[in-house]
């Protein structure tokens, strides 16, 4: 049997930035045995392939007026396209959406994530034998983002960050995707209130190999 193949599609913590980083250059990231993806990799075994797309300040459906191409709908079936044929579509955005400067609600944050979960389900000659799988994500939490570097960008939302999972389940069970809730299971730094230390990236990484040998397992 061909390796299974699987597509990670999220933002910086996909990525793999530091949260030691500042804004300023040289950024560091962690290394690909390190990043959760990496770790899931290694969980699964030689009969998986996992395709890590991160992007640092992806969004779900906004275009950034500051930071330009991270809109995540703008990119994504030229994604799936490019990396077929599938067998498996995680997709964990959201984070971004919370960047005051968009102002929207958790509700529309999650309808942004389920509108990439409904064009994933209709790319169906991107997945083998044409049977889209897709695992919605919500994103952990932000932490105390407010006072660190990133505080002019994200502070005043944290709030708002701990309401989204009832909104992505919502979402899950109206397209019918498998749902996945990480701030059930990670932590966002206390360095920078908004990216993984490596250790998280390490629980997240086991946990997500889990689920997808079970979605794997239900699917036959």
């Amino acid at each position: 049997m061909d390796k299974r193949r699987i597509l990670v599609f999220g933002d910086s913590n996909t990525w793999g930035w530091n949260p030691s980083n500042t804004l300023k250059p040289p950024i560091v990231r962690w290394s690909d045995e390190e990043r959760f993806t990496g770790v899931m990799q290694k969980e699964l075994g030689d009969g998986y392939t996992v395709i890590t797309e991160g992007l640092n300040g992806r969004t779900t459906v906004w275009d950034d007026p500051i930071e330009e191409y991270r809109c995540g709908k703008a990119v994504l079936i030229p994604l799936l396209d490019s990396h077929a044929p599938l067998d498996l579509v995680i997709i964990m955005l959201g984070t971004n959406d919370l960047k005051r400067r968009f102002s929207v609600t958790p509700r529309d944050i999650a309808e942004g994530a389920g509108q990439l979960a409904a064009k994933t389900l209709c790319q169906v000659y991107d997945f083998r034998d044409q049977k889209p799988e897709v695992l919605l994500i919500c994103p952990p939490r932000l932490g105390d983002v407010g006072r660190t570097h990133f505080g002019p960008v994200f502070g005043g939302n944290e709030d708002k960050s701990t309401r989204l999972a009832p909104f992505y389940k919502e979402m899950a069970d109206m397209y019918g995707v498998h749902f996945l809730n990480a701030d059930e299971i990670v932590k966002s730094s206390k360095t920078d209130g908004l990216h993984w230390d490596a250790d998280q990236h390490e629980k997240m990484g086991k946990v997500l190999a889990e689920e997808i040998e079970k979605i794997f397992d239900r699917a036959g």
